[in-house]
């Protein structure tokens, strides 16, 4: 499938109000914002949006507020994870049907799959999903790693997207490409590597950070796109200390709303069992961005 959805890719926080609803006038407002930076799209209902924290009426109220603030302006991909096939099936076309462009799927988590076994799971949902569909693979978390020769199984569904890659492997983004070719689109996942992603050849980034700073992120991706390295490896020397912070902190999410509440942004808390960042990670990292902002 060729597919023309490629580069930045922001990755919201859900918004809590002080009672622990969902805070969807704030979720609205950034939007607009990082919309306004001119990321290609926006990735919600992701772990970075605490997607299996919410119920099926708040991922509902979520989806249709991501696609009445973006209106057209940038691609919409939603999250469908959900142990079973029959799940992710279900709320894929639920997403499409509130107007997502694209979804996002897992391997089955807490399985202990082996990769042919996520394969035979996943292949009927590609098959008969309403929207294009990117796998994200994400072994730290599923406890399964998705291989190029694995991921390669999937394209005669003819709903393979694209690759989310997030195993760390220092050459997969290359050996993806080399497998999967040019119709398959690969985006880097972790943003701690996103120039060496886009060094491989990847297609975008789907970046977390990019919810907090998304004019550099999206400024990254423009300078190594447009085969600028002097200038994107110049930036990334700046940019890569606050993004090694978000990506080597387990309380990342939490370190993002926490950020961005005191850059005037209030996301509010994290719902449990998520972790709550410690104020001295918040301040390394508040004082990461001053510093990347003064050498603007």
């Amino acid at each position: 499938m060729t597919n023309p959805m490629r580069g930045v890719f922001a990755v919201p926080t859900t918004p809590f109000a002080e009672d622990g609803a969902q805070n969807l006038e704030a979720l609205s407002r950034r939007i607009d914002e990082v919309v306004a930076a001119g990321v290609t799209g926006v990735l919600g209902l992701g772990a970075t949006g605490e997607a299996l924290a919410l119920s099926p009426a708040e991922r509902e109220a979520q989806i249709k507020t991501l696609v009445s603030a973006v209106d057209g302006r940038a691609h919409i991909v939603i999250g469908c994870m959900a142990y079973t096939p029959a799940e992710m099936s279900a709320q894929i076309s639920r997403a499409a049907g509130w107007g997502a462009d694209a979804v996002m799927v897992t391997p089955p988590f807490y399985g202990g799959l082996e990769p042919d076994a996520v394969i035979a799971a996943l292949h009927p949902v590609l098959a008969a999903a309403e929207v294009p569909a990117m796998v994200y693979n994400n072994p730290h978390s599923t406890g399964t790693d998705l291989l190029p020769d694995h991921l390669a199984a999937l394209a005669d569904t003819g709903g393979l997207w694209s690759i989310k890659e997030t195993s760390g492997a220092a050459t997969r983004i290359r050996e993806l490409r080399e497998t999967l070719g040019q119709d398959i689109e690969i985006f880097v996942g972790a943003d701690g590597i996103a120039l060496e992603g886009f060094a491989q050849g990847a297609s975008g980034w789907v970046a977390a950070s990019a919810w907090l700073l998304p004019e550099h992120c999206q400024r990254l991706w423009a300078l190594a796109d447009s085969g600028d390295w002097a200038g994107a490896v110049e930036l990334w020397t700046k940019l890569g200390s606050a993004l090694g912070l978000i990506e080597g902190s387990s309380a990342f999410v939490s370190l993002i709303k926490q950020a961005l509440g005191r850059r005037g942004h209030e996301q509010g808390p994290v719902r449990a069992p998520l972790p709550t960042a410690d104020t001295e990670s918040l301040t390394a990292l508040l004082d990461a961005i001053a510093a990347l902002e003064e050498e603007r």
